[in-house]
């Protein structure tokens, strides 16, 4: 395999991983965490990078929540 395949599958599973992480992101919204880390771990995506996605996620969330209950305010 030469360098312009191996960038080539690289970037297809990052689009892959990419796709499924955006659906656990919505699961999680629907369902919770538990629901998200376990479709993602049903697909093969690593604890790590579940954790840190549906973290970052949640963290995006409420930090937009917060500001939107304060310019109500």
């Amino acid at each position: 395999m030469d360098d312009a395949e191996r960038r080539h599958e690289e970037r297809r599973q990052d689009l892959e991983t990419a796709a499924q992480l955006h659906e656990a992101i919505a699961l999680q919204r629907a369902f919770g965490s538990d629901a998200a880390q376990r479709f993602l771990k049903l697909r093969g995506i690593g604890d790590e990078v579940s954790q840190n996605a549906l973290i970052e996620s949640y963290d995006r969330r409420q930090a937009a929540r917060r500001l939107r209950e304060a310019a109500v305010s």
